[in-house]
């Protein structure tokens, strides 16, 4: 396993370093003092399974350096490290595998190497016949479904839309619990879900969609318990 880990304090890397050491495993590590330097050794084709990240770095934003690694480098789990939670909810955005608030403990990172085992569990899968060939669609690659008529749509990320000739209710009751009904016709990925208002649902696609009136207040909670589980799940 090939781990990164990048903050501009020699102390607190050399911290990560032990507190990795108590870990069983076959791993390299390398460490970066900046974002800069990291993003532009993954350029050049170091490739990371797990990254951990500080959020506060001179000059640099630990959120920002994440996302840009997210872009090239999909596959490299990422934790966070900070002394203070106020970016949590931020993390749960671009979906960290862990938010750890130092000083880094040797069981935070026995979590983090149980999150990554979890996170690599067979995903789920939704199973469909479109256009006249059965389809299997990652169900955490759909951000929506919406009922049309006598068909539905599945809206997936990078904008791909499948039309389909199944009843909107029918393929809702195929999807696991990330997703929840926001309006009539309309059932959404909370994973996608950027801001939740008193009355509407803004998407991370930028889509806003209005809130069931008389359900508002339920669906809201229910977004809120599903962040708060998965910032602490596992």
């Amino acid at each position: 396993m090939r781990i990164a880990v990048c903050d501009d304090d020699k102390d607190e890397i050399s911290k990560l370093q032990w507190a990795l050491f108590d870990i069983q495993g076959n791993y390299r590590v390398d460490t970066y003092q900046s974002g800069s330097k990291l993003i532009e050794a993954v350029k050049q084709g170091e490739k990371y399974d797990l990254l951990f990240c500080d959020i506060y770095m001179d000059k640099e934003n630990g959120i920002d350096t994440a996302k840009q690694m997210q872009e090239i480098s999909p596959q490299t789990a990422i934790v966070f490290t900070t002394t203070s939670t106020e970016h949590a909810v931020q993390a749960f955005s671009i979906h960290a595998l862990h938010y750890i608030v130092k000083p880094v403990r040797s069981e935070d990172i026995a979590e983090v190497f149980r999150r990554l085992a979890v996170k690599q569990e067979p995903r789920r899968t939704l199973t469909l016949r479109i256009d006249r060939a059965v389809n299997v669609l990652y169900q955490d690659e759909i951000v929506r479904v919406e009922g049309q008529d006598h068909k539905t749509l599945i809206v997936c990320k990078n904008d791909t839309v499948f039309s389909i000739w199944k009843p909107f209710r029918e393929v809702c009751d195929l999807l696991d619990e990330s997703f929840i009904q926001i309006k009539k016709g309309v059932s959404v990925n909370m994973s996608y879900i950027s801001k939740m208002t008193a009355r509407e649902c803004v998407m991370k696609d930028g889509g806003i969609f209005l809130l069931r009136r008389d359900l508002a207040k339920e669906i809201r909670q229910t977004y809120f318990n599903y962040v708060e589980n998965e910032l602490n799940k596992h």
